[in-house]
């Protein structure tokens, strides 16, 4: 058992609301955003003291990345946030967002090292589509179904990408991220930095910028490519793509 999880309660991000309920089915028969125009929250709540970043102040996580990454070329930091991107092979990866004036930096920030592991500069006039929406499987996907909302960014022709690219769980180069709130976003009691896990937090900053560009949000679903993949359940499950401690085992 997840020692994250309140047992008896709630249930985690990778559980089926309902049994006889396809992912489909959940997403579609329900507005893209809630009453307050923010996207759906999944079901769940965690104990955070596994997660080294609930330790992080906003303000923490803001100099390693003015120190590590942050180069004149990439403009005035504006925000930041730490929340969970869904890859292109449905993997769940904790990933820290840095919005400048200039661009978003989408950076592999190590919690527990407190090193920056990589970084993906996305200039913002390149960014053309702004969706938030329901998360949908692919038809005839056998992953397990993911009955809340996110926010996706594209800033490429998805369709013309290369299948090498697709195909490649490593790869960086597809031009698209999907984001959803952080698992501390869930967190049973009151964090230093609440906002900071706070996926719709993100997504009202960016709408803000992304006018300067002509781009308006789109409210539809979000469709994840990803059909098959027999390592995703066992890795999501054990939040293999979060900096946290297992019992005594940090990575």
């Amino acid at each position: 058992e997840d020692p994250t999880i309140v047992p008896d309660t709630v249930k985690s991000l990778h559980e089926v609301t309902s049994e006889n309920e396809t992912s489909t089915e959940f997403t579609t028969s329900r507005p893209c955003l809630t009453s307050e125009g923010k996207i759906w929250p999944a079901s769940a709540a965690i104990h955070p003291d596994a997660y080294f970043c609930s330790k992080f102040s906003k303000k923490r996580v803001a100099t390693l990345i003015a120190e590590q990454c942050l180069g004149p070329d990439d403009g005035k930091m504006l925000d930041i946030w730490v929340l969970t991107r869904i890859d292109h092979w449905d993997h769940d990866q904790e990933c820290t967002v840095c919005l400048t004036d200039k661009c978003l930096l989408l950076i592999g920030l190590s919690f527990i090292t407190e090193k920056i592991q990589s970084v993906k500069r996305v200039p913002l006039n390149a960014v053309h589509t702004m969706r938030m929406g329901n998360l949908v499987s692919a038809r005839l996907s056998l992953l397990p179904p993911r009955p809340y909302g996110a926010v996706q960014l594209i800033w490429g022709p998805i369709t013309s990408t290369k299948w090498t690219v697709m195909w490649n769980p490593m790869s960086k180069d597809v031009p698209t991220a999907v984001f959803h709130h952080h698992p501390c976003y869930y967190s049973i009691k009151p964090l230093e930095s609440m906002e900071l896990f706070d996926c719709d937090n993100m997504a009202s900053r960016l709408r803000e910028i992304l006018e300067i560009y002509a781009v308006q949000p789109s409210h539809e679903d979000i469709v994840l490519h990803a059909r098959f993949n027999p390592f995703n359940v066992f890795y999501n499950q054990s939040s293999l793509g979060f900096c946290k401690d297992r019992n005594g085992v940090n990575f």
